[in-house]
């Protein structure tokens, strides 16, 4: 028998369209359309005159998300893309750029790709003018795929023709799951930046096109008997004075607006991924999920101990805004720190484990990778002792030794504990992690290894965003079980990021 031990526990109507919360009387057809919009800032496009879009976040799900940075990819077009539609991070996928040189993305198709294999009746279309979303991501896998070029003709001409096409596609055929794509707004944002006038009025040219999508949608014959999910998003943010590509919050800025289906209304406590979408459309479909998918359906994340923390303004790190929420060294749910005696003291936030975010991290240096954290959500434990030296260097009056302990786990009666947890770990000098466990209190047993050398689980070198796990053997007669994340031996080296810990018995 397997126990499960989550350590969180051991610790629109918008054109007709509805929340998905209440339960049909009768089962009506689901049908998805995804709507990308090119280098739209969240914040811009809510700042902006934009009703329909508006509409849609009041009625549904909406929230910011961030991508990965220049650890994983650059925050262009061609992996934003790639991600979105393959629902898989670009470590996956390999498309790090707009060349997409030594990609994977036969090994990870798009979502319309998968539905279409999965159930060969439904009608999947996809409507762009960014012809390497054609010729690359959507190679093959829908029914119909109407490509433009607009980098030739304009993408204010050929936004309007794929709006055109596709208001007659969903309008008057199956429609059962369509992918739209806008391009001009990121080019309103190259030519004007994204605080400029010209940037707000494509967001608004954007909005009237999804309106008219929408309004397409509710002319339907058989409107009354479907269940339309309707999501927005889109590949990455823009500087103010314009561009992307880089590390910068604002390059890095993406979001999730979706109603319909089964999708939770609201704001979500925990930010959502765009490596989200293809499951959520998948899971509208009734199409389950590859288990490579590195995303979750809208409101089925699991539980994470760590995002009941209570997080702290800035102290010591002055370089992010004093408003942001962002790190604590009081553990959650049983969760503690426990720091090396005479471990001297450096930057109040990184004295230690601390549990932060990704908001507030990686801020505090950009562009060391801090970035590609990206299967860490909400709320994740970080022990970073290159900014705890950054004040008043006390790497040289001695070394970072911390430890991350988590609450006692039941354990009686099993033969084993399996451990589970995203590990994004940097090497650096001499700098040491380890994993280990301890039963009823004995003494530390070591569980995983990492260090400079070739044999260490890390072999010696980075080891950044990987879902990590380990089993270990239950003594007979052992009744509970801590489980303990020691950075040590380090100085002005990298850092260790866990994130969602669990532990299963068997």
């Amino acid at each position: 028998m397997r126990r499960t031990l989550c350590l969180a526990a051991a610790v629109v109507a918008v054109a007709g369209l509805t929340s998905g919360v209440a339960a049909a009387q009768v089962a009506k057809t689901p049908k998805a359309l995804v709507i990308g919009l090119d280098g739209a800032r969240f914040d811009k496009l809510l700042a902006a005159d934009t009703p329909n879009v508006h509409a849609l976040v009041q009625r549904g799900y909406a929230a910011r998300s961030a991508l990965y940075g220049s650890g994983m990819a650059q925050t262009s077009s061609g992996p934003g893309w790639s991600t979105i539609l393959t629902g898989v991070w670009p470590d996956k996928h390999k498309v790090k750029d707009n060349s997409f040189n030594g990609n994977n993305l036969a090994a990870n198709p798009s979502w319309l790709a998968r539905a279409e294999t999965a159930n060969p009746a439904l009608d999947t279309y996809a409507a762009v003018d960014w012809k390497p979303i054609g010729d690359q991501i959507l190679r093959t896998g829908q029914d119909r795929k109407f490509v433009l070029d607009g980098d030739t003709a304009g993408y204010v001409k050929t936004d309007e023709q794929v709006a055109a096409d596709a208001e007659k596609h969903l309008k008057q055929d199956k429609a059962d799951a369509s992918f739209v794509y806008f391009g001009q707004t990121d080019e309103a944002g190259h030519a004007h930046g994204a605080d400029s006038p010209e940037y707000s009025a494509s967001l608004r040219t954007d909005d009237a096109l999804i309106g008219r999508l929408l309004a397409a949608i509710d002319a339907r014959a058989g409107r009354a008997n479907e269940d339309w999910l309707v999501m927005i998003s889109t590949d990455h943010g823009h500087t103010a004075a314009g561009g992307h590509g880089g590390d910068s919050p604002e390059e890095r800025m993406t979001f999730v607006i979706a109603a319909g289906g089964a999708v939770p209304p609201g704001t979500p406590a925990v930010q959502p991924k765009i490596v989200d979408i293809a499951p959520t459309v998948l899971r509208h479909l009734g199409i389950a999920a590859p288990a490579g998918y590195d995303g979750y359906p809208l409101g089925a994340v699991p539980p994470d101990a760590f995002d009941s923390a209570v997080l702290k303004p800035r102290q010591d790190e002055t370089g992010v805004p004093a408003g942001i929420l962002g790190w604590t060294h009081d553990g959650p749910g049983g969760w503690t720190v426990r720091n090396a005696s005479g471990m001297p003291s450096g930057t109040t936030e990184w004295q230690g484990w601390a549990f932060t975010t990704d908001d507030f991290w990686t801020r505090t240096a950009p562009g060391q990778q801090r970035e590609a954290n990206v299967r860490a959500r909400g709320v994740f434990a970080v022990a970073d002792p290159d900014e705890w030296d950054d004040k008043g260097s006390p790497s040289s009056k001695g070394t970072f030794d911390s430890s991350l302990v988590s609450p006692a786990i039941d354990v009686a009666g099993a033969a084993r504990a399996d451990i589970a947890f995203v590990s994004h770990y940097r090497q650096d000098g001499t700098q040491r992690g380890a994993l280990t466990v301890s039963f009823d209190g004995g003494a530390e047993q070591s569980v995983l290894a990492y260090g400079p050398e070739s044999g260490t689980v890390n072999k010696g070198g980075d080891v950044l965003a990987t879902p990590t796990s380990a089993s270990v053997a239950v003594p007979a007669g052992a009744r509970s079980m801590r489980v303990t994340w020691r950075l040590y031996a380090a100085g002005n080296n990298w850092y260790w990021a866990i994130d969602a810990p669990h532990v299963t018995t068997r």
